[in-house]
């Protein structure tokens, strides 16, 4: 491994912990969907919790490491499980689809306004110790535009950011590397150097089909400490503790 020039992260469940912050949220969102969809009375608690479960988080921030909103890979085998439980439960299929769709395509859900009164502790001290180290800091997110931009200048750390990618970007999605090879072609780096920082077995596959030369996972997001050790060069319970990281901060 050559020397890291370069560090490529995630956003969510990365640079924070995604069920606190969007559990309550996402969870908000299947509720009334599942109300659209016409979910039995009676079962009403049942079948919100199974289908939190499939989507990968719940309101009280629980996430599932096999959740669709953890495995984008594995978006066949998700639909089936949703497919299953709509006729288990005897719901009409299209508005349970459309509540599960408007999720995967990061809708706004009031975010801004929830965003107001959310902090995220050291954030901002990671990434700009990581700047201050020199090294070139990207973000990949499957999230939006508009809301990974609202993100990023709530945690205050926009100005140290110098490459994006969203879901809007055309660039292939992870775990394509895609977005590796652009980041190493802007900045004349070899994907040896380069570090990706990532909450998922997604994030560590991109990393791997990208030849990064470092792979770190944190455990605030789908919390896959098994699958993650399996996968990542380092894991770490959370973002601050990569300011310790022997290979990064030495």
């Amino acid at each position: 491994m050559g020397a890291i020039k370069g560090i490529i992260l995630d956003k969510d469940g990365t640079l924070f912990d995604y069920g606190k912050v969007w559990g309550p949220v996402l969870s908000s969102a299947i509720s009334r969907g599942l109300a659209k969809a016409k979910m039995p009375e009676k079962r009403k608690n049942e079948c919100i919790s199974d289908f939190c479960r499939i989507v990968g988080v719940d309101g009280d921030g629980n996430t599932y490491p096999d959740g669709i909103i953890f495995r984008h890979d594995k978006l066949l085998s998700a639909t089936l499980r949703v497919l299953s439980l709509t006729f288990h439960y005897r719901m009409n299929p299209w508005r349970v689809w459309k509540s599960v769709k408007g999720i995967l395509n990061h809708e706004d859900f009031g975010l801004s306004e929830r965003l107001e009164h959310m902090t995220f502790p050291y954030v901002k001290e990671v990434i700009k110790a990581m700047h201050d180290r020199g090294y070139i800091i990207g973000i990949v997110t499957t999230d939006t535009d508009i809301s990974t931009e609202l993100f990023l200048k709530k945690m205050e750390i926009t100005e140290y950011i110098s490459f994006r990618r969203t879901k809007d970007s055309p660039t292939h999605k992870k775990p394509n590397p895609e977005a590796i090879r652009e980041f190493c072609s802007e900045f004349n780096l070899e994907s040896s150097e380069v570090a990706v920082v990532g909450d998922t077995i997604v994030d560590m596959e991109f990393a791997k089909e990208g030849k990064a030369g470092y792979a770190v996972a944190v455990l605030t997001g789908s919390g896959d400490i098994e699958g993650l050790g399996e996968k990542a060069d380092a894991v770490y319970p959370e973002l601050k503790d990569i300011l310790s990281d022997p290979v990064l901060f030495s």
